[in-house]
């Protein structure tokens, strides 16, 4: 865990004044002349600025982590949200015969097949007894109805499958 190392500024009595010293030829030495010091400040070493380095490391660290578990959480919420698709069937057979199939193609195409596909009859002109999805793949999946109605109109649910 990052330590923060709590800088102090060294303050000293005269912070621009220098002393002059002539070494001849028209050369100067200059040397600083702060005066009394104040305030030492905190001191210019490796051990503080590779703390410092420390501390950068673990927030890129922390942020990338979190970046991840954002990524995560949004994946989770799209593979909850799902597609919704309705669809219409016909049975031109009579009952109990049917042949009320349709292959039904997703709009977006899953990662997995181990999605739900959740039916919901919305109407229909008879009596339906049962919806079944079968033949899950990427992109599509088989849906067909038993019952005596001629038409039906089906809103699926599709669920999970992307991540």
């Amino acid at each position: 865990m990052y330590i923060p190392v709590f800088w102090k500024d060294r303050i000293v009595e005269f912070p621009r004044r220098v002393s002059s010293e002539s070494l001849g030829n028209g050369l100067y030495n200059w040397t600083p002349a702060p005066g009394e010091i104040l305030e030492r400040g905190t001191q210019q070493s490796a051990t503080n600025f590779g703390n410092m380095d420390f501390g950068v490391l673990e927030n890129a660290l922390m942020s990338g982590f979190a970046a991840i578990n954002i990524r995560l959480a949004q994946e989770s919420v799209d593979d909850m949200r799902g597609q919704v698709i309705s669809v219409d069937l016909k049975n031109t057979m009579k009952f109990p015969a049917t042949n009320a199939e349709k292959t039904v193609a997703l709009p977006r195409t899953v990662n997995k097949v181990d999605y739900d596909v959740f039916a919901e009859v919305v109407s229909a002109d008879g009596p339906v007894e049962r919806v079944e999805v079968y033949g899950k793949a990427l992109n599509a999946f088989k849906v067909c109805y038993s019952g005596s109605a001629k038409n039906v109109t089906v809103k699926l649910h599709v669920t999970g499958g992307l991540y």
